[in-house]
């Protein structure tokens, strides 16, 4: 382990899972695959099985950004309430496969949440929302919540209509495969909910039933309408930023004493920018403005995903920036964790709340030597 110099310490492998104290003084991190933590640590390392009876946890399908160079998915996450996969936040590419791999039964998903419509957000939900029914689920309604559109850019009920419309919709084919096959109906109802590209709006409850409460606030994100969204059951909450730029100072109060807060892709420390921002400006936050929005809101824990360098220099360097403004604990986020209100970090191919994990087959099966055939083997 390598001390950084700033209050806490990171290990030198890639694409680990990382978890760091704050600025608070709590002390170091836990790395996959090397044991426990260090001694005087105060936050558990990755466990193998949940230690907790917490109502609601997310599963990471995706902690990657659009590239698709550093070995992760591109971004998407499951909601479980009551131990069942319930709500969908973003579907970008490789997170079905991830559902595939920890073997998550979809059957039981309701509700699908878009913080905005770029393609490394939403581009396997044709392949969930198909798979979903083959796995048995029934005829029940989805409840799919994205943001309004802006200009030539559809919004969520748009796109969806672009997607799934019984008569000229791309994936149209999928209702008469659903009905002929599997006898029931696929049964979409979407909410286009408002985001103003250069106004704050306002935070607005989108759902709320049986106890679960989901609210959504518009955010920056160039030219593109986005969202982030607050999902609170069981007295617990989690909240997702999606892709955000600062602008609008919307995250910290939506976030407001938040379990977890779940922040999508940083920029460089403003220090190295050197006043030269470039088009990302508007897209993402840089890491003094993660730090401070965390510890604005109170969020008890800070999840790092859609992450798009990996190198140990420049977590360090990143993270260092944000535990100087933010107090609590930090986990970078890599597929296919599981995360809990109380901070606990779990595998989810190893949770057995989650699914029954990798179903790959034997290598003797994959390669059978050829041993001859007979005519009613043909």
């Amino acid at each position: 382990m390598s001390d950084s110099g700033d209050g806490f310490k990171l290990g030198t492998q890639r694409r680990t899972f990382l978890k760091i104290a704050g600025a608070s003084g709590l002390t170091t991190v836990g790395v996959s695959g090397t044991g426990a933590a260090q001694s005087g640590d105060t936050t558990p390392s990755i466990c193998e099985k949940a230690d907790s009876d917490a109502d609601i946890y997310v599963t990471v399908l995706g902690s990657g950004a659009s590239a698709l160079k550093n070995g992760r998915s591109q971004v998407g996450y499951i909601v479980h309430l009551d131990g069942e996969p319930r709500i969908l936040v973003d579907t970008g590419g490789g997170t079905a496969a991830a559902v595939s791999e920890a073997g998550i039964d979809i059957t039981a998903l309701d509700i699908v949440l878009f913080t905005h419509l770029h393609v490394d957000h939403t581009s396997d939900f044709p392949a969930m929302l198909k798979a979903s029914y083959q796995q048995g689920r029934d005829g029940r309604q989805w409840q799919i919540l994205g943001p309004t559109g802006e200009g030539s850019r559809p919004g969520t009920k748009a796109w969806v209509s672009k997607l799934f419309d019984k008569t000229d919709g791309a994936y149209s084919y999928i209702h008469e495969f659903v009905h002929d096959y599997l006898g029931t109906d696929v049964r979409l109802e979407t909410t286009d909910i408002s985001a103003p590209v250069d106004s704050s709006g306002e935070i607005q409850t989108v759902y709320e039933r049986d106890g679960l409460s989901i609210q959504a606030a518009p955010t920056k994100h160039g030219a593109m309408p986005s969202l982030a969204y607050r999902i609170t059951y069981g007295g617990s909450t989690f909240t997702f930023t999606g892709d955000y730029s600062s602008k609008l100072g919307n995250v910290p109060t939506l976030a407001e004493g938040s379990d977890v807060l779940v922040q999508n892709r940083l920029l460089k420390p403003q220090s190295e920018l050197k006043g030269s921002y470039g088009p990302k400006r508007t897209l993402h936050s840089t890491p003094e403005e993660v730090g401070t929005n965390a510890q604005t809101a109170g969020a008890n824990m800070l999840v790092l995903s859609h992450v798009s360098r990996d190198e140990v220099t420049d977590l360090e360097r990143e993270l260092g920036v944000i535990a100087q403004r933010y107090a609590g604990p930090i986990v970078v986020a890599k597929d296919l964790l599981d995360i809990y209100p109380d901070g606990e970090v779990v595998s989810s191919t190893a949770n057995p709340e989650t699914g029954v994990g990798t179903h790959g087959n034997d290598a003797d099966m994959l390669f059978r030597p050829n041993l001859g055939s007979s005519n009613d083997e043909q």
